[in-house]
């Protein structure tokens, strides 16, 4: 990460922490492309293994897609066998969409790709550093979980 020892937020919080995202969010990408992998994927899978089986549009609404982005993420998802849709029925109109166990697996290797960008990211951190460093993002974003 380049430093902006001139921008005039610099030494603002604010502005460290915005940075500081960019540059986790291009490790993220990274080790996802590197692996072949999508990060839109692991948003729709992680959702489903961590929330449930959902309606695409709730689904949709649950990570921020838009719905017709999403249905060709699913679509995709389906073709490599890591989710399944079926119709719901209360309303046949509607799908719903499920991990497989091919998608949990996938799943499980995305989130190593995602731990192996976060030790790049804190690679400058010591042990307690680190701690420090998650418990203090808890407290700024009320995520005591």
């Amino acid at each position: 990460m380049k430093k902006s020892p001139n921008h005039r937020l610099s030494d603002h919080a604010l502005w460290a922490l915005g940075r500081a995202s960019q540059h986790a969010q291009r490790l993220v990408r990274q080790h996802m492309t590197d692996a072949g992998v999508r990060t839109q994927h692991y948003h729709v899978l992680a959702s489903l293994a961590d929330d449930g089986e959902a309606v695409q549009a709730t689904l949709a609404d649950r990570i921020g897609f838009d719905r017709s982005d999403l249905v060709t993420l699913l679509d995709e998802l389906e073709e490599l066998e890591l989710l399944a849709r079926r119709v719901d029925p209360a309303d046949r109109r509607r799908k719903i969409v499920a991990i497989t166990p091919a998608g949990e697996r996938q799943l499980a290797t995305m989130d190593e790709l995602i731990h192996a960008a976060e030790t790049d990211l804190l690679q400058p951190l010591t042990a307690a550093e680190r701690k420090t460093l998650l418990n203090l993002l808890r407290r700024l974003s009320d995520d005591q979980g």
